[in-house]
């Protein structure tokens, strides 16, 4: 392997990741082999299988056999980090680097070890030694701004954040954000105020942010300035929970949290921001990587358990984004979000009565709020695939009730609970019941494509309304042109109205969209059978036969294929 001084860090790990890409659930754990070549392909498979823990574990007996193996070496530092396993990472980079002595990757891993033990002056050294490419671009400059403060070279630490980042504005403001922490920590509260005030100009100002000026100014004898910026951040997330306890605090004119106190601690904050920027990226291997070195700097984190929490969810190992989830649950500002999705990931690990639990906790803990209860609908609504009278339906039913109880005046962003409520209502056959949902969710979201189709679907199927129903789900399609169930309820409304040719245009144009949805499929058969194409139709009832629909649907679908349709 050549020397990877020049190679960016993402195409440097890109070899050692890239089997992780395939996903899936974590397979049976193999046992450890009598080679290193076993051993090896035992890695690989827990890499595919997105477990880095056992793949640590089989990289590491695999380097006894062969210790001196740099793929190996390169392999095993990245699944120790990506598993946080800080000090496992530390040892293998050691010998790496012995090997490599321009391996970027270990010494990224050694220039954090040195910070974590405080010796930010070799920290700084590895760290100049970096190409500033791929996510080193974004990462290098703030970790050699707080190297230089660890050392207490503020000067030089701000300069390099003026001086080394990308010209484009979100990182500007990132780099701007890490000089205020740093002008803090180093008592420079003139120049820190001066950042502070910058960032909070930026159009999307982030939740990190908001916390980090609004606490500053209570810690210098300001929470009357903290107090609006705490309140804009709520008024444009429509949501108290984040900021409550700090706007609460302020306004009572509290003691606020401390500032970060050390450097590794700023350096835990730059690369928590890199493993977010990654997280949208579909790179969740290398935002793994990122965060869990977050975690190893700075271990009480609770955003950074979160969002270790989240990216763990999302490759569906669920266990384990709980035990995240749950170091961060007793935070003030994170834990509510850590609880809502523990209690999911309980749902889908098939532990829905855990989960009700949690969700009912929450929601006596909290009994202004809704999202729980929200959350226990949706846990009981996703139990059942077909409509009917079904039990949990009702459960669903009750927790969406003593959500809406909870509301008071429905605001704009209730629309998705009344619709909710109304898909559970129709799916039990009370549509008396729905229709008003759904109004009202169309009420307080003129513009939403869903309710815009399930009201017009609805009328249509129903033969009710069908001069609503029309221009309702061509808006809808208009917003989604690409959404193969709602050109399906148009082509059905035009069905509805006779519109035989429309409806066959836009019937075909659904298939096309969602060839394996068992009612599009019954429904163009329906538009065959009045166009006389009767075979054609017949073989579309067939399909969707095939296709697994909705039990109810079997039997007329089986009598359309004897006796076709009746008469219009």
């Amino acid at each position: 392997m050549p020397a990877s001084s020049r190679t960016p860090l993402v195409f440097l790990l890109a070899a050692s990741l890239s089997a992780c890409a395939a996903g899936g659930a974590a397979p049976d754990k193999l046992p450890l082999a009598s080679t290193a070549s076993g051993n090896f392909l035992s890695g690989l498979a827990a890499q595919r299988g997105n477990d880095p823990g056992a793949a640590a574990e089989y990289y590491g007996a695999a380097l006894k056999a062969d210790p001196g193996d740099p793929q190996l070496l390169l392999r095993g530092l990245a699944v120790a980090l990506q598993d946080g396993r800080g000090d496992t990472a530390t040892d293998l980079a050691g010998r790496l680097i012995q090997l490599e002595p321009g391996n970027a990757f270990a010494t990224l891993t050694l220039a954090l070890a040195d910070a974590k033990a405080e010796r930010y002056a070799e920290a700084e050294k590895r760290l100049a030694t970096l190409r500033r490419a791929g996510p080193n671009a974004i990462l290098v400059p703030m970790l050699i701004a707080w190297a230089r403060a660890g050392q207490k070279n503020f000067d030089q630490a701000v300069e390099s954040l003026e001086t080394g980042g990308s010209p484009q504005a979100e990182l500007t403001n990132m780099f701007q954000l890490h000089a205020a922490l740093i002008n803090e920590l180093g008592g420079r509260t003139e120049a820190a105020e001066k950042n502070y005030r910058t960032v909070l100009t930026g159009e999307s100002t982030s939740l990190r942010t908001v916390l980090a000026a609004g606490r500053f100014f209570e810690r210098t004898g300001r929470p009357n300035e903290a107090e609006p910026i705490y309140q804009k951040f709520t008024e444009r997330s429509a949501d108290p929970i984040y900021v409550q306890v700090d706007l609460a605090r302020a306004r009572a004119k509290g003691t606020p949290p401390q500032p970060i106190g050390k450097a590794s601690d700023g350096m835990a904050e730059a690369l928590f921001d890199l493993a977010s920027a990654l997280q949208s990226e579909r790179t969740g291997d290398l935002a793994q990587i990122y965060v869990q070195s977050a975690i190893w700097l700075r271990p009480n984190y609770p955003a950074a358990k979160l969002l270790l929490g989240s990216l763990l969810e999302s490759e569906q190992r669920y266990a384990e984004a709980n035990a995240a989830y749950d170091a961060a649950g007793s935070d003030a500002t994170y834990g509510w979000s850590a609880k809502l999705h523990i209690a999911s990931n309980l749902d889908q690990m098939g532990k829905s009565d855990e989960a009700v639990k949690v969700l009912e906790a929450m929601a006596n803990e909290q009994p202004e709020r809704i999202d729980a209860l929200v959350r226990l609908g949706d846990l009981w609504r996703s139990k059942v695939k077909q409509p009917g009278p079904f039990p949990e339906y009702d459960r669903a039913l009750a927790a969406y009730d003593r959500a809406v109880a909870r509301v008071g005046t429905p605001q704009q962003q209730h629309w998705s609970l009344f619709f909710s409520r109304a898909v559970v209502l129709e799916r039990s056959g009370r549509w008396a019941r729905a229709e008003p949902d759904l109004l009202k969710a169309l009420e307080l979201e003129p513009e939403q494509p869903s309710v815009l189709n399930y009201l017009g679907y609805s009328w249509a199927d129903q033969r009710l309304h069908l001069d609503k129903a029309l221009p309702m789900i061509e808006r809808a399609v208009e917003l989604r042109p690409r959404d193969g169930y709602i050109i399906d309820s148009l082509g059905w409304v035009h069905f509805r109205l006779g519109n035989v040719e429309k409806a066959l245009g836009y019937m075909e144009q659904a298939v096309e969209l969602r060839p394996q949805d068992p009612t599009i499929n019954d429904h163009l058969g329906d538009v065959y059978w009045r166009a006389g194409r009767r075979a054609e139709a017949r073989f579309q009832w067939e399909r969707a036969l095939r296709l697994e629909p909705e039990p109810e649907a079997v039997p007329q679908i089986q009598k359309k294929i004897i006796e076709g349709l009746p008469p219009p």
